[in-house]
């Protein structure tokens, strides 16, 4: 099914808008070539776009399975009725965006969650579009010394940083979610620059939600450097940009990329709902 489809880059730099395909086809199917191929897809392009497909919550899921394991979903979120891996990002009056910040999901665990699939439920007229980053690219990008400086370097993430708009905005039932997270989900550390482990491509890993410092610098020289490495994700040519409708899904690859949903919708009412996938289905590009 998937070799029929259109696959249409959308930008110079990263993701591709793929047309003539049903995702919930492709899950009927259950057809072992159309999930090599999917993943394929994905870990080449890094962000892939469906138009127009209204998944149900199961065939959301299912979707996410074909590309790897399910991660457990971050508690903070309400989940949809039944489905405990289905988080709702809602933007309302009483819920404001919460993190117009560059990130990557959850680096904080110790291993990172190697993909997202999102669907938008309930789009605003305008506004609320979603931007993603390619972080080989900015890797790339850096000079060879500042390459040079940073190899073996590691980084410490944490969920605290992340989250701290939930103790800030005094939100009592998420903070004592947060607190109980917070116990489980300890700091961890990663590379900062770190070999993608399916593509082998290095990518610059930290991020300005999740990433506290870098360890074996003194804490002025970490907040210098992060800055530097957080400016340069801010080059237009490594970015694209989704402008949603109701019905699109994206998926993205968390390890080679970064995020910024936009919050120039509010106070319009906005709904996505997200399913995350802890590891690859496949192991490499040879999907072995």
């Amino acid at each position: 099914m998937l070799k029929t489809a259109e696959i249409m880059p959308l930008t110079g730099a990263l993701g591709a808008e793929v047309s003539g395909v049903q995702l919930a086809d492709l899950v009927k199917r259950n057809d072992s070539s159309n999930a090599e191929q999917l993943f394929q897809m994905l870990v080449e392009n890094k962000v892939l776009v469906f138009r127009d497909q209204h998944p149900d919550p199961q065939t959301h899921v299912d979707v996410a399975k074909l590309i790897g394991d399910l991660a457990p979903a971050v508690p903070m979120y309400p989940k949809v009725a039944g489905y405990e891996d289905i988080i709702i990002i809602r933007n309302d009056d009483d819920n404001p965006p919460e993190n117009e910040v560059w990130h990557a999901d959850m680096t904080y665990r110790e291993v990172p969650i190697f993909a997202s699939v999102l669907h938008g439920v309930h789009i605003p007229p305008v506004g609320g579009d979603t931007l993603w980053v390619d972080m080989v690219a900015v890797a790339e990008g850096l000079s060879a010394p500042m390459r040079q400086f940073l190899t073996g370097l590691t980084s410490r993430h944490t969920i605290q940083k992340g989250f701290s708009f939930v103790n800030e905005n005094g939100q009592s039932d998420r903070a004592a979610e947060l607190a109980e997270t917070i116990n489980r989900e300890k700091a961890t550390n990663h590379p900062v620059l770190r070999k993608h482990p399916v593509t082998g491509a290095e990518t610059l890993f930290v991020n300005a939600a999740f990433t506290e410092a870098i360890n074996e610098l003194a804490a002025d020289e970490s907040d210098a450097v992060l800055r530097h490495l957080f400016s340069r994700i801010d080059n237009p040519r490594y970015q694209m940009r989704v402008k949603w409708r109701p019905g699109t899904v994206v998926m993205w690859d968390n390890w080679a990329t970064q995020h910024y949903a936009c919050g120039d919708h509010y106070p319009s009412f906005r709904e996505v709902q997200r399913v995350t996938v802890s590891t690859p289905r496949y192991a490499s590009l040879g999907l072995n």
